[in-house]
Protein backbone atom coordinates (compact mmCIF):
# COMPACT_ATOMS: atom_id res chain seq x y z
CA UNK A 1 0.00 0.00 0.00
CA UNK A 2 1.11 3.51 -0.87
CA UNK A 3 1.89 5.89 1.72
CA UNK A 4 -1.13 8.56 1.93
CA UNK A 5 -0.42 12.34 0.98
CA UNK A 6 -2.11 15.15 1.23
CA UNK A 7 -1.74 18.18 -1.68
CA UNK A 8 -4.02 21.72 -1.09
CA UNK A 9 -3.92 23.96 -4.21
CA UNK A 10 -6.15 26.64 -5.59
CA UNK A 11 -4.46 25.99 -9.23
CA UNK A 12 -5.80 23.17 -11.02
CA UNK A 13 -2.19 22.97 -13.42
CA UNK A 14 0.02 23.07 -10.13
CA UNK A 15 -2.53 20.19 -8.56
CA UNK A 16 -1.55 18.08 -12.20
CA UNK A 17 1.81 18.26 -12.65
CA UNK A 18 2.53 17.77 -8.72
CA UNK A 19 0.46 14.93 -8.24
CA UNK A 20 1.28 13.20 -11.16
CA UNK A 21 5.13 13.67 -10.33
CA UNK A 22 4.20 12.30 -6.73
CA UNK A 23 2.08 9.31 -8.09
CA UNK A 24 4.38 6.59 -8.67
CA UNK A 25 5.77 6.86 -4.79
CA UNK A 26 2.38 8.26 -3.12
CA UNK A 27 -1.29 8.31 -2.76
CA UNK A 28 -2.20 12.12 -2.96
CA UNK A 29 -5.23 13.55 -2.11
CA UNK A 30 -5.63 16.52 -3.70
CA UNK A 31 -7.81 19.53 -2.84
CA UNK A 32 -8.10 22.65 -4.82
CA UNK A 33 -10.18 24.19 -1.87
CA UNK A 34 -8.45 24.42 2.12
CA UNK A 35 -12.11 24.26 3.53
CA UNK A 36 -12.80 20.51 1.84
CA UNK A 37 -9.74 19.17 2.57
CA UNK A 38 -9.91 20.23 6.60
CA UNK A 39 -13.69 18.43 6.33
CA UNK A 40 -11.87 15.18 5.24
CA UNK A 41 -8.96 15.61 7.21
CA UNK A 42 -11.04 14.70 10.50
CA UNK A 43 -11.35 11.08 8.67
CA UNK A 44 -7.91 10.76 6.98
CA UNK A 45 -4.19 10.12 8.44
CA UNK A 46 -1.55 11.35 6.17
CA UNK A 47 2.53 10.47 6.62
CA UNK A 48 2.80 14.27 4.87
CA UNK A 49 0.51 17.43 4.23
CA UNK A 50 1.62 19.78 1.01
CA UNK A 51 0.30 22.90 1.30
CA UNK A 52 0.57 25.88 -1.54
CA UNK A 53 1.31 29.14 0.42
CA UNK A 54 -0.67 31.86 -1.84
CA UNK A 55 -4.96 30.71 -1.82
CA UNK A 56 -7.99 33.00 -2.36
CA UNK A 57 -9.98 31.25 0.54
CA UNK A 58 -7.34 30.46 2.58
CA UNK A 59 -3.80 31.09 3.07
CA UNK A 60 -1.51 27.79 3.25
CA UNK A 61 -0.13 29.68 6.86
CA UNK A 62 -3.57 30.28 7.99
CA UNK A 63 -4.45 26.60 6.51
CA UNK A 64 -1.56 25.72 8.48
CA UNK A 65 -2.62 26.78 11.94
CA UNK A 66 -5.88 25.25 11.85
CA UNK A 67 -4.02 21.80 10.95
CA UNK A 68 -1.90 22.34 14.35
CA UNK A 69 -4.56 22.47 16.48
CA UNK A 70 -6.56 19.83 15.49
CA UNK A 71 -6.90 16.99 18.19
CA UNK A 72 -6.90 14.65 14.65
CA UNK A 73 -3.38 16.18 13.25
CA UNK A 74 -1.10 13.40 14.01
CA UNK A 75 2.52 15.00 13.90
CA UNK A 76 3.26 14.44 10.29
CA UNK A 77 5.61 17.10 8.35
CA UNK A 78 3.31 19.62 6.77
CA UNK A 79 5.50 21.31 3.54
CA UNK A 80 5.18 24.90 1.93
CA UNK A 81 5.26 24.52 -1.87
CA UNK A 82 5.08 27.50 -3.66
CA UNK A 83 6.72 29.48 -6.61
CA UNK A 84 6.72 32.56 -4.35
CA UNK A 85 10.62 31.87 -2.97
CA UNK A 86 11.35 35.15 -1.34
CA UNK A 87 12.97 35.37 1.81
CA UNK A 88 10.17 36.47 3.60
CA UNK A 89 7.93 33.76 2.31
CA UNK A 90 10.71 31.08 3.08
CA UNK A 91 11.06 32.48 6.88
CA UNK A 92 7.39 32.49 7.66
CA UNK A 93 7.03 29.49 6.67
CA UNK A 94 9.90 28.14 9.17
CA UNK A 95 8.80 30.48 11.70
CA UNK A 96 5.28 28.52 12.06
CA UNK A 97 7.12 25.10 12.21
CA UNK A 98 6.83 23.62 8.29
CA UNK A 99 9.77 21.28 8.13
CA UNK A 100 10.31 22.13 4.57
CA UNK A 101 9.96 24.90 1.92
CA UNK A 102 9.85 23.72 -1.87
CA UNK A 103 9.99 25.95 -4.75
CA UNK A 104 8.04 24.35 -7.41
CA UNK A 105 10.50 25.13 -10.17
CA UNK A 106 12.53 22.78 -8.35
CA UNK A 107 14.13 19.61 -10.28
CA UNK A 108 11.81 16.69 -9.66
CA UNK A 109 13.71 14.17 -7.93
CA UNK A 110 15.12 16.96 -5.26
CA UNK A 111 11.26 17.31 -4.66
CA UNK A 112 10.56 13.89 -4.45
CA UNK A 113 13.98 13.45 -2.46
CA UNK A 114 12.99 15.92 0.13
CA UNK A 115 9.68 14.61 0.68
CA UNK A 116 10.76 11.52 0.96
CA UNK A 117 13.49 11.57 3.22
CA UNK A 118 10.69 13.66 6.09
CA UNK A 119 8.64 11.40 5.72
CA UNK A 120 10.60 8.53 6.35
CA UNK A 121 12.25 10.60 9.50
CA UNK A 122 8.60 11.10 10.59
CA UNK A 123 8.07 7.09 10.79
CA UNK A 124 11.34 6.22 12.08
CA UNK A 125 12.16 8.62 14.86
CA UNK A 126 9.20 7.73 17.25
CA UNK A 127 10.21 9.52 20.73
CA UNK A 128 7.76 8.42 23.81
CA UNK A 129 7.00 10.52 27.19
CA UNK A 130 5.77 8.30 29.77
CA UNK A 131 4.81 9.73 33.39
CA UNK A 132 2.99 7.17 35.52
CA UNK A 133 -0.21 6.64 33.31
CA UNK A 134 -0.08 9.22 30.86
CA UNK A 135 1.75 8.36 27.61
CA UNK A 136 2.57 11.28 25.18
CA UNK A 137 3.82 9.95 21.32
CA UNK A 138 6.37 12.50 20.16
CA UNK A 139 6.34 11.65 16.44
CA UNK A 140 2.49 11.08 15.74
CA UNK A 141 1.69 13.82 18.42
CA UNK A 142 -0.68 11.22 20.20
CA UNK A 143 -1.54 11.15 24.02
CA UNK A 144 -2.99 8.47 26.34
CA UNK A 145 -3.95 8.38 29.46
CA UNK A 146 -4.90 4.85 30.88
CA UNK A 147 -4.35 3.75 27.53
CA UNK A 148 -7.36 5.86 25.81
CA UNK A 149 -6.46 8.43 23.31
CA UNK A 150 -6.72 12.05 25.12
CA UNK A 151 -7.75 14.02 22.01
CA UNK A 152 -5.31 17.26 22.49
CA UNK A 153 -4.95 19.88 20.06
CA UNK A 154 -1.17 20.98 19.05
CA UNK A 155 -0.90 23.45 21.10
CA UNK A 156 -2.02 21.69 24.14
CA UNK A 157 0.13 18.78 23.29
CA UNK A 158 3.29 20.47 23.12
CA UNK A 159 2.21 22.54 26.58
CA UNK A 160 2.00 19.10 27.98
CA UNK A 161 4.94 17.06 26.63
CA UNK A 162 7.10 20.18 27.89
CA UNK A 163 5.75 20.48 31.37
CA UNK A 164 6.44 16.53 31.21
CA UNK A 165 10.43 17.16 30.64
CA UNK A 166 10.45 19.99 32.99
CA UNK A 167 9.24 18.30 35.77
CA UNK A 168 9.36 19.19 38.52
CA UNK A 169 10.41 22.69 37.53
CA UNK A 170 8.92 25.97 37.05
CA UNK A 171 8.59 27.66 33.60
CA UNK A 172 7.74 31.00 33.38
CA UNK A 173 5.48 32.68 30.72
CA UNK A 174 8.35 33.62 28.75
CA UNK A 175 10.00 30.24 28.92
CA UNK A 176 7.02 28.67 28.16
CA UNK A 177 6.01 31.21 24.84
CA UNK A 178 9.34 30.62 23.38
CA UNK A 179 9.54 26.94 23.40
CA UNK A 180 5.70 25.86 22.62
CA UNK A 181 4.98 29.55 20.67
CA UNK A 182 8.18 30.58 19.19
CA UNK A 183 7.24 33.41 19.28
CA UNK A 184 6.35 36.72 22.07
CA UNK A 185 3.55 37.75 21.30
CA UNK A 186 1.11 35.46 23.43
CA UNK A 187 -1.12 37.02 25.80
CA UNK A 188 -1.53 35.74 29.29
CA UNK A 189 -5.36 35.32 28.73
CA UNK A 190 -3.97 32.78 26.03
CA UNK A 191 -1.54 30.60 27.70
CA UNK A 192 -4.13 30.11 30.87
CA UNK A 193 -6.76 29.76 28.39
CA UNK A 194 -5.14 26.41 27.33
CA UNK A 195 -3.63 25.69 30.35
CA UNK A 196 -6.96 25.38 31.53
CA UNK A 197 -8.15 23.26 28.43
CA UNK A 198 -5.59 21.04 28.72
CA UNK A 199 -6.46 20.20 32.78
CA UNK A 200 -9.73 19.47 31.54
CA UNK A 201 -8.91 17.04 29.52
CA UNK A 202 -6.38 15.19 31.90
CA UNK A 203 -9.05 15.46 34.63
CA UNK A 204 -8.75 11.74 35.51
CA UNK A 205 -4.94 11.85 36.11
CA UNK A 206 -3.61 12.53 39.43
CA UNK A 207 -1.23 15.64 38.26
CA UNK A 208 -2.31 18.86 36.52
CA UNK A 209 -0.60 21.99 35.74
CA UNK A 210 -0.72 24.74 38.03
CA UNK A 211 -0.20 28.67 37.51
CA UNK A 212 1.63 30.88 40.00
CA UNK A 213 0.94 34.34 38.35
CA UNK A 214 3.85 35.91 39.67
CA UNK A 215 5.95 33.13 38.95
CA UNK A 216 5.37 30.84 36.41
CA UNK A 217 3.69 27.20 35.80
CA UNK A 218 4.71 23.63 36.50
CA UNK A 219 3.38 20.44 36.79
CA UNK A 220 2.32 19.42 40.18
CA UNK A 221 0.56 15.92 41.59
CA UNK A 222 -3.26 17.11 42.55
CA UNK A 223 -3.34 17.70 46.22
CA UNK A 224 -5.80 14.87 48.55
CA UNK A 225 -8.73 16.64 50.33
CA UNK A 226 -8.25 15.22 54.33
CA UNK A 227 -11.85 14.57 55.34
CA UNK A 228 -12.54 13.92 59.40
CA UNK A 229 -15.06 12.14 60.72
CA UNK A 230 -16.90 14.15 63.35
Amino acid sequence: MKTKLAYIDDNHHNLECIGMMLAGDYEVDSYLDPNAFLDQFNQSSYAAILVDIHMPVMSGFALYEKVIESSHYNGCPIIFISSDDTDETRIKSFSLGAVDFLNREMNAKEILARIGSRITFFKKHRDILEFGKLKLDLTVLKAFLDNEELKLTFIEFKLMAHFLKTHPNLTTKEELIEKVWSNGTVLDATIYTHVFNLNTKIKNWDHEVITERSRGLMLSKKKVLETSNV
